[in-house]
């Protein structure tokens, strides 16, 4: 779907550029994009000129406050994240979120993956990725979670806590993977933190809505043993961060339809623990 950007708004993007970037001060921007993607964050992608050719950028301008997200430990995650595993921002305020980056030239996963991966090639990713990022030692707990999404526990009780393997995205779905030349490239790292591996591969695996049946294999393949118990805490765990942080997202205004599915989804896949 198009969305056209109003002068006014354009405008404010702007000034917000020029804030972060006051050496950009007497360069053109213009070209100015909205992303679709994003559900917390609005993101636009916007040319800058100068007199020796062009660059494209994407401008990240949070929306709702987020529990959990600490923008001074994105800031900090960032500058020792290998440049070949994301995307290192250029600009980043901690204090307001508003982040702009280069853009990638290349394809979001979850639209090109039935035609042209399998299962193998998530599950390469996630231990490539297990093995190049960055260490972490704040947790991402979903006793903890409920905790700041101010969800009525005693309705729906959070699950078992997992055991804080890995540093972990935890927020690894196939729309914040860039298929490019050269290689996947791993996007919006806000969530990351201590997790049970698993749980990455798990949100990548139904973030396509493959059949679950097919993860029990996959996950002897990332943990080196079977664990079916482990396993279904973290599909259970992971289905109840879904429901979680969209409970939240609509409580706080952000009602967008596809948060209102996510939420509805989520509730369904927990029923069936």
């Amino acid at each position: 779907m198009d969305y056209q950007i109003s002068p006014k708004t354009i405008a404010g993007l702007v000034k917000h550029i020029r804030m972060l970037m006051p050496h950009w001060q007497s360069d053109s921007l213009g070209g100015f994009e909205y992303l679709s993607g994003g559900y917390s964050n609005d993101n636009y992608c916007f040319n800058r000129s100068q007199s020796d050719g062009s660059e494209q950028f994407v401008l990240r301008m949070p929306k709702v406050k987020q529990p959990f997200v600490s923008r001074e430990v994105e800031s900090l995650f960032y500058q020792r994240l290998p440049e070949h595993v994301g995307v290192k921002p250029i600009a980043l305020d901690v204090n307001s979120g508003v982040m702009i980056t280069p853009m990638l030239k290349g394809e979001i996963l979850a639209e090109v993956y039935l035609d042209n991966f399998s299962e193998q090639d998530l599950l390469d990713h996630v231990k490539k990725l297990h093995l190049e990022m960055p260490a972490i030692d704040r947790e991402y707990n979903m006793l903890r979670l409920a905790e700041l999404y101010e969800i009525d526990t005693a309705s729906l009780p959070p699950p078992d806590s997992l055991q804080m393997y890995h540093s972990c995205h935890n927020d690894l779905n196939p729309w914040n993977i860039m298929v490019t030349e050269q290689g996947w490239r791993t996007l919006d790292w806000e969530f990351v933190g201590l997790n049970d591996p698993l749980f990455d591969l798990v949100a990548l695996h139904q973030g396509l809505e493959l059949p679950a049946s097919g993860l029990l294999d996959l996950s002897i393949q990332l943990i080196g043993v079977a664990d079916p118990a482990r396993l279904l805490k973290v599909q259970k765990s992971f289905w109840y961060r879904e429901w979680a942080w969209a409970d939240f997202q609509i409580r706080a205004g952000n009602v967008r339809e596809e948060i209102v599915a996510q939420h509805e989804f989520a509730m369904e896949h927990l029923a069936g623990f």
